[in-house]
């Protein structure tokens, strides 16, 4: 696989440009969240967790920051559309230009709907609430993310950006995944369906959005990564010396994706701080896992189909 190779030239790219971010409060979020302000971005980030999101807000605002970065917390919950858009709205409505959005809020697997000691005739009965929650933050918040972003981005292409950098610079949107969206995940059913959805909205988003509205499509996929969500195997991961990224690792991956104007379609499977593009070794290898014929009436069929258009919908 080709590896990624985070660029501190190209982070400084994104000195002046303004960011919108959702889950940005702790984690994997706020070391990115941390880590534009440090570059100089003007970040606008969005979580549910007020408490966090203030502190973070008021330490980077307190930081003499030479770079001229700003941050700007709002509490918002994902699963309302409106909630999000008022996000875009606020850096909007203060920088009139939005260059860059990273979709970064999940929650993780909600537990106790499908194992055997608790499911029965009975059981089933009850609608899977937290399922149902889980897929809207971890799945169709991002697709409503992803469908503003463009709109904002579509109304910043004629103005100018923050730095007046127009020339080595593209606008880009980073979707955060999960090695479970790209590789089996035994018992995190509703956590990797939808982190599965999350690779499939990049691949569709990819041959279309640079096409269409002048915008990169990336999604990042961090295995064993430093936060709560591997809380409760960290202690036996290290034991067995495997690999494990901290958030500013993963951070660093997300800022090469936003800021490399080559890096576009990729999803990069994070790993001991390392990023490696899968999607390269998916297409290399295509011949070998959907056969030589197969693949050739594929890449025919592809052009096809081309960019979709009136043949997607059902209104005839």
């Amino acid at each position: 696989m080709a590896e990624i190779i985070f660029s501190e030239t190209e982070a400084q790219l994104l000195k002046g440009k303004v960011v919108v971010i959702t889950g940005g409060a702790q984690g994997i979020g706020a070391a990115t969240v941390t880590l534009l302000h440090a570059l100089g971005a003007h970040v606008f980030f969005g979580d549910w967790d007020k408490t966090h999101g203030q502190k973070l807000e008021a330490d980077l605002q307190a930081r003499d920051s030479k770079t001229g970065g700003s941050a700007h917390f709002s509490q918002l919950d994902v699963r309302n559309y409106h909630s999000q858009l008022a996000l875009f709205d606020a850096a909007y409505q203060k920088h009139k230009q939005i260059d860059v959005a990273i979709s970064c809020a999940a929650v993780k697997e909600p537990a106790g709907w499908f194992e055997p000691e608790v499911l029965d005739l009975e059981t089933v009965r009850k609608e899977p609430t937290p399922i149902n929650d889980s897929l809207e933050i971890n799945l169709t918040s991002v697709l409503g993310f992803s469908r503003i972003a463009l709109a904002y981005m579509k109304a910043s292409s004629s103005n100018t950006t923050a730095n007046n950098d127009t020339t080595s610079f593209s606008k880009s949107i980073v979707l955060v995944s999960s090695i479970a969206g790209i590789t089996e995940a035994p018992g995190l059913f509703a956590y990797s369906a939808a982190k599965h959805g999350v690779i499939g909205l990049m691949r569709a988003l990819r041959p279309w959005a640079p096409v269409k509205y002048s915008v990169r499509v990336n999604a990042i996929c961090p295995w064993a990564t430093d936060t709560q969500l591997l809380s409760g195997v960290k202690d036996r991961w290290l034991v067995e010396n495997m690999p494990i990224n901290t958030p500013a690792c993963v951070a660093k991956q997300i800022i090469q994706c936003t800021a490399s104007p080559s890096l576009n379609g990729k999803a990069v499977f994070v790993t001991g701080g390392r990023g490696f593009d899968t999607e390269e070794g998916v297409e290399r290898t295509q011949p070998q896992w959907m056969g030589e014929e197969n693949a050739r009436d594929f890449e025919k069929g592809q052009r096809i189909l081309g960019l979709g258009g009136d043949w997607t919908s059902d209104e005839k």
